[in-house]
């Protein structure tokens, strides 16, 4: 991590983009068995990584354009090219995983796995959880803000929590692929996105 990126306090969510411009693509997505088992790790409080396999598959023509970096609200898909740009700053925060693509190790293509856990949303200020753990208005405590770190994840949910610096770099990238959703800002001038969980 450079040690002079602004650490601006602002919280994004990262999601698929829609944009037209994106052309046909091809992307991983997580077997719904191992995003399940994934979800329940987080949900359990484990400390340490994660250690089952996570196995995945193309969706699309294999002629078609890769998409490099899939977020997932917990366990976003990275290409190796991705994960070695920011090695660091994702290892500050959890493990690259290779995925599991047909049956076998793929070091090609990664899985993030957000491991750092920080009470810091105002619960007082903040919706409740639904059933899924979202929290559809979040207000996070400034003080309390990891702002090291590139992501991290909440008590209250498994939705992974893009800190502002670490968005900015990665858009530079990803941008055609993703959409960035402003959740919290300390800037009371900047106005999050009315409804940034939604689909």
């Amino acid at each position: 991590m450079t040690a002079d990126i602004p650490r601006k306090r602002s919280v994004y969510r990262l999601l698929t983009g829609m944009s037209e411009a994106r052309g046909a693509y091809r992307e991983l997505s997580i077997e719904t068995s191992d995003l399940t088992d994934v979800i329940r790790w987080e949900l359990s409080g484990s400390s340490g990584s994660y250690q089952n396999p996570v196995h995945a598959k193309w969706l699309g023509e294999r002629s078609l354009r890769p998409v490099e970096f899939k977020p997932d609200d917990a366990a976003p898909c990275v290409s190796v090219r991705i994960a070695e740009r920011f090695r660091a700053d994702f290892e500050a925060a959890g493990t690259l995983r290779p995925l599991v693509i047909d049956g076998h190790e793929d070091p090609e293509w990664l899985v993030f796995l957000v491991e750092k856990v920080v009470d810091c949303l105002d619960v007082e200020r903040s919706s409740e959880p639904e059933w899924d753990g979202t929290v559809r208005k979040s207000v996070f405590r400034a003080d309390a803000v990891p702002v090291h770190l590139p992501a991290f994840r909440i008590p209250q949910s498994t939705d992974v929590q893009w800190n502002g610096w670490m968005v900015d770099r990665l858009m530079k990238l990803v941008s055609l692929d993703v959409e960035a959703r402003l959740v919290w800002s300390e800037n009371p001038a900047v106005q999050p996105h009315p409804d940034p969980w939604r689909f």
